[in-house]
């Protein structure tokens, strides 16, 4: 099976990113008008500690998307051969087709288990940790009661979205793109109609928590129900063990998409944590919150190469260098556009657009706001390039990746201690990740997709004419 990404999976794709930002632009001036200065900077922060509860994943997402995509295009992954014994009943299948919805069922015993167990983990953690950094930074906040109400439907609501991310990685993995996205769209409308009910009726922030804790509560309640109309049918009833072999076999790829995982993160988002903790909270939450508006924006502009992630593994097990190709090069004029055009409304409108809502909040000045939009632009090219990579099992990049992530974070922490500042933590990510990262991955698959000048002008008809 080839999968296929039609117009209306990435225009439901695109539909649901929107509303996303679209929640937020609506949810905002509310915000601003009902929650003090204080409890804004808190939110933002929230949202760092929410993206970088992510590195638990440990790359395990991405192995299990590849997985799953393998099995379902009749691509050979390397999995136990032993289906002999206990399937003699089955006559009507034959022994391909019935070899994939036995190596299906034993990858999904081991993406449950290990999504359970890391949330045992990761609820320990923010209940702990988490609290006592929540205490810290929470000294001068006025309403301590919404403050701590807040954090609990935080955590429950990343536990649950952990605890059932392998839904959407083999619903997705399957093609079923358009559906899931669907499920999103009516999650976030649910979403915003909790979030700005309760913060009329003056719960502050646990109305924007508790709305994101109903929200998860309803998508993987249907994402379930999808699972068992579209999935359960397809593999075998029998009951497997944890397969603690498959299991190494699996670890002995992941580990090293783990340790770049946990870097990417890192590099990307522990310096908003960092900073935090040396300036005050209302200049920290300004540099949280830009940060976040300048992630939405790069989670927008990397939306079409998203969108496509499933296609393009099909591509590389198939080796449509052609196609894939033009689909590379589309997503990084897509990325280019995108991410100049909103960068230059947020550094040169970005406080017009807030005052005219009436917020006191203002994001950080221009030339530290312009470093952090080429940040994630040469971040994006990185990682679409290593998408490929990891898709051709080419993990090459581990290590330069952990290196330059442990490089940052003692620089930030160094810089941060000395003269605490947005340049103490844009400028070392921005000058190491240009010495290497930034340049040798694209380099990469540039040199072996063989692109000139004459595909990347033919990539600009692609954006117009994708299929």
């Amino acid at each position: 099976m080839f999968i296929q990404i039609d117009r209306s999976d990435v225009l439901w794709t695109y539909f649901s990113r929107f509303l996303k930002i679209g929640q937020g632009l609506i949810l905002l001036p509310i915000i601003l008008k009902f929650l003090p200065t204080d409890q804004i900077a808190i939110w933002a922060l929230f949202s760092t500690i929410t993206a970088l509860v992510s590195m638990f994943d440990l790359g395990f997402s991405n192995v299990f998307s590849r997985n799953v995509t393998q099995i379902l295009s009749s691509t050979n992954v390397n999995l136990p051969n032993d289906i002999t014994e206990n399937f003699n009943e089955v006559t009507e299948l034959n022994v391909n087709d019935f070899k994939e919805r036995y190596d299906l069922k034993k990858l999904l015993v081991i993406m449950t288990k290990f999504y359970k167990y890391v949330s045992y983990i990761l609820f320990l953690l923010l209940a702990t940790l988490g609290t006592f950094y929540i205490h810290e930074i929470g000294k001068d906040v006025d309403n301590k009661f919404q403050l701590y109400f807040s954090w609990i439907f935080l955590i429950g609501s990343v536990i649950l979205n952990f605890f059932y991310n392998y839904l959407t990685i083999i619903l997705e993995s399957k093609g079923l793109i358009k559906e899931t996205q669907k499920i999103s769209v009516y999650g976030i409308l649910l979403s915003m109609m909790f979030a700005i009910t309760g913060i009329f009726l003056g719960w502050g922030l646990i109305a924007i928590t508790l709305s994101g804790f109903v929200s998860v509560i309803f998508n993987r309640y249907f994402l379930h129900d999808m699972y068992n109309k579209e999935i359960k049918p397809i593999i075998p009833d029998n009951i497997f063990e944890f397969d603690i072999s498959y299991f190494k076999k699996i670890w002995s790829v992941t580990y090293k998409v783990s340790i770049a995982s946990i870097s990417s993160i890192a590099i990307y988002r522990s310096g908003i944590i960092i900073v935090s903790l040396f300036l005050p909270l209302k200049e920290a939450g300004a540099f949280a919150f830009s940060m976040n508006l300048a992630f939405i924006l790069s989670e927008v502009s990397f939306m079409f190469f998203y969108t496509h992630l499933p296609k393009i593994n099909s591509m590389v097990f198939h080796k449509n260098k052609v196609g894939l190709k033009k689909t590379y090069l589309s997503s990084i004029m897509m990325s280019i556009m995108s991410l100049f055009l909103g960068g230059f409304v947020l550094i040169f409108f970005g406080n017009q657009i807030l005052s005219l809502i009436g917020s006191n909040m203002l994001l950080i000045p221009k030339m530290p706001f312009v470093f952090i939009i080429i940040i994630l632009l040469l971040d994006q090219i990185q990682n679409m390039s290593t998408f490929i990579l990891f898709s051709e099992n080419k993990l090459n990049y581990m290590w330069p990746y952990a290196i330059s992530a442990g490089l940052i974070v003692v620089t930030t922490l160094f810089f941060c201690k000395i003269t605490p500042s947005y340049f103490a933590v844009v400028l070392p990510q921005f000058i190491i990740q240009l010495c290497y990262n930034n340049w040798i991955w694209p380099y990469k698959i540039f040199k072996n997709l063989e692109i000139k000048l004459v595909d990347i002008k033919q990539s600009f008809q692609y954006l117009i004419n994708f299929n």
